[in-house]
């Protein structure tokens, strides 16, 4: 199998993968770790304040390109100078008037969380009325304006010079995005050519891993590029073409790849594949293009295929407008319930709930456990470390190793995949409010106490209001992800559509529901009740994915070479209506996930095959007085039949409902 199903896999297990090695993974913890520390030594020599949020910057905005990095880092950078001064105005204006400021309050966060929903713009929008509304509620703490204002003018010099760092260490050690397009690129037609000439299970699922990535942050890497001058005007289309031609490329060996009776027609193919890949770094990207694409390199995108700032249905799916008032609400409790108890320190509570608010109840109960689970972590090091290590620190160098070594060890966790990477970021966190609390080593353990009840009390109380009121489940997600690939393989059976959109959308749908169905176990079970489970998700998942490669490998063959081309015109209407019918009845599946119902098939296809069968027989005998069928044609017919009998024994079980059950 291609992806694995993880419902039965235990959390240990899983943590224990994602912990482990892969290429790069040491470098990118090591360049954190280094501007980490240098930003920590920085700090505290120069006595700037806040060095906790200066550390904790680097995590928030490194990237693993340079490209990307460097515009992340100036992007922050403008980012906060703007939100300061709208701040320092807000607050000039409403500084002496609270009900005011809660009213800004309740819309910063109305209004962010909203567009975190409804917009393209997403999570950052979120982060920005999260910084807005908690600045208005400093005011309480700190009622002297010119006080409060002179502290919001510090925020920017806390935030410029990680911004410096960041800047500094991609110019001199980053990975150009370039050279990193021309990588992945080359992955692909290698991990191709070793599909093409040993299928080894290895190479598969290396390419069923790829695949699922898309080509999304490729095109990024394309564009930053372009942004950056780092790759010529010319090659920059050229290579947004190889993405797209590598990824049908390797979409088309894996589907030939398994299917174990097909023979290795072209064993120069590997050879050609491996040459290509070499000569990709070595900028020979025209000719590369030759070989992989006979289109024209893609021209600029009309204005009427972009979208704009707002989603289609921004303002008439309920959803988004609930999503916001949810989060609102979890804000409030947690602001008026530490403003009532005159307790500030535990503010974590309100920055909780902007933080791991998600759209689903299941990705928001999987953010607040990594929150959580980072920020003990985090706690516990910084409070053994205050206990043990720091009251024999003699000198600025010692403080730095410490800080080096812990943000190593988060770093390495943070570079991990999306399942486990939020731990390194609140390690990191909590560690830096702690120890770098003051301009030196501090012994003050309140801090980390007062911290960490904070974030645990903001988890309980947007775990509560997001399981109790309006709960979404995230198997409406996993059912739309698993009726698109449905709908996908349809298309492929019945020649609609292009391959790219079309492998694209097959591959990271059946990826995109199994990784989601690991988050159906942090739902309550009042949430998804009658709804998909993980188990039935797999199943459904993992028979789309048996269907693919039969599908493709057909679609293909048609594509180049034409449905049994000379064979008489009954018997490709026949091959023709077998596989119209199968397609209907994947597009009725698809329609019955959307609705979450058992779909009634729109015909029998065991019938249709067995029809198919008898005219291919009554064929075979009127052939014999004609000299019977060309070997090129029987040979096409044996193979289109074994397709045929693969893709039924799939479409059967899911005709008898085994995976819905």
């Amino acid at each position: 199998m291609l992806f694995q199903p993880r419902s039965s896999v235990r959390y240990t297990s899983i943590l224990w993968d994602e912990l482990q090695p892969y290429p790069g993974r040491l470098d990118l913890s090591l360049r954190m770790a280094l501007v980490t520390t240098l930003v920590a030594v920085t700090a505290m020599a120069l006595r700037v304040p806040e060095a906790a949020i200066s550390c904790y910057l680097v995590f928030f905005a490194f990237r693993a390109d340079a490209g990307s990095g460097i515009l992340i880092a100036i992007g922050l950078l403008v980012g906060a100078t703007i939100g300061i001064l709208l701040a320092i105005v807000c607050l000039m204006v409403v500084a002496d008037e609270p009900a005011l400021r809660l009213a800004l309050v309740a819309f910063f966060t109305f209004g962010g969380m909203y567009l975190t929903q409804a917009s393209r713009a997403g999570p950052p929008i979120g982060t920005v009325a999260m910084v807005f509304a908690f600045v208005m509620t400093l005011y309480d703490i700190v009622p002297i304006p010119e006080l409060l204002i002179r502290g919001l003018a510090w925020m920017w010099v806390v935030v410029f010079f990680p911004v410096v760092y960041l800047i500094a260490i991609h110019l001199i050690t980053g990975h150009s995005p370039a050279r990193r397009l021309r990588s992945a690129i080359a992955e692909r037609l290698e991990v191709a050519g070793q599909l093409l000439s040993s299928g080894d299970h290895a190479a598969k699922r290396v390419a069923a891993t790829l695949l699922a990535e898309g080509n999304g942050e490729l095109k990024k890497y394309a564009g930053f590029s372009k942004l950056l001058a780092l790759m010529d005007k010319h090659d920059v289309p050229r290579m947004q073409a190889a993405t797209d031609a590598s990824y049908d490329l390797l979409t088309l060996a894996l589907a030939l790849s398994l299917d174990e009776r097909r023979p290795r027609e072209n064993a120069a193919a590997p050879e050609v594949l491996r040459r290509i890949a070499e000569a990709i770094p070595a900028h020979q990207v025209e000719r590369i293009v030759d070989i992989l694409s006979e289109a024209d390199p893609p021209g600029p995108v009309s204005d009427a295929h972009k979208g704009g700032f707002f989603l289609p249905d921004a303002f008439s799916n309920p959803l988004y407008t609930q999503f916001a008032l949810k989060a609102l609400l979890a804000v409030m409790i947690t602001y008026i319930t530490y403003t009532a108890l005159d307790w500030f320190a535990i503010h974590t509570a309100l920055i909780t709930c902007f933080m791991v608010a998600l759209g689903t109840t299941g990705e928001t109960m999987h953010k607040l456990a990594l929150r959580l689970t980072g920020c003990l972590l985090g706690g516990a090091v910084a409070i053994g470390s205050t206990i043990w290590l720091v009251p024999h620190m003699t000198d600025i160098g010692q403080l730095a190793f410490l800080v080096g070594a812990v943000s190593l060890i988060a770093a390495w966790i943070s570079v991990g995949s999306e399942r486990i990477s939020y731990i390194g970021w609140q390690m990191a966190l909590c560690f830096f409010l702690v120890v770098l609390h003051g301009f030196g080593p501090s012994l003050d353990l309140n801090e980390a106490r007062d911290r960490i009840i904070g974030i645990v009390f903001g988890n309980i109380v947007v775990s509560v209001v997001f399981s109790t009121i309006w709960p979404v489940s995230i198997g409406q997600g996993i059912r739309k992800s698993l009726a698109t690939s449905g709908a996908t393989l349809a298309n492929l059976l019945a020649r609609r559509g292009g391959p790219t959109g079309d492998y694209a959308d097959l591959i990271s749908g059946v990826a995109g529901a199994l990784r989601q169905s690991e988050l159906l176990r942090f739902e309550p079970a009042n949430v998804r009740r009658g709804d998909i489970d993980a188990r039935t998700t797999e199943r459904i998942a993992l028979s789309l994915q048996e269907l693919a490669a039969p599908i493709v490998e057909l679609r293909e063959h048609d594509r180049a070479f034409g449905p049994l081309r000379g064979a008489p015109t009954p018997l490709k209407r026949a091959v023709l209506g077998y596989e119209h019918a199968v397609a209907q009845w994947l597009n009725d599946q698809a329609e019955g996930l959307e609705a979450w119902h058992r779909p009634k098939p729109s015909a029998d296809l065991a019938l249709a095959l067995r029809r198919l069968k008898a005219r291919l027989a009554r064929a075979r005998k009127a052939s014999i007085h004609a000299g019977g069928f060309p070997r090129r044609i029987r040979d096409e017919l044996a193979w289109r039949l074994a397709l045929y009998e693969k893709i039924e024994t799939v479409v059967r079980r899911l005709a008898a409902g085994d995976a819905l059950e």
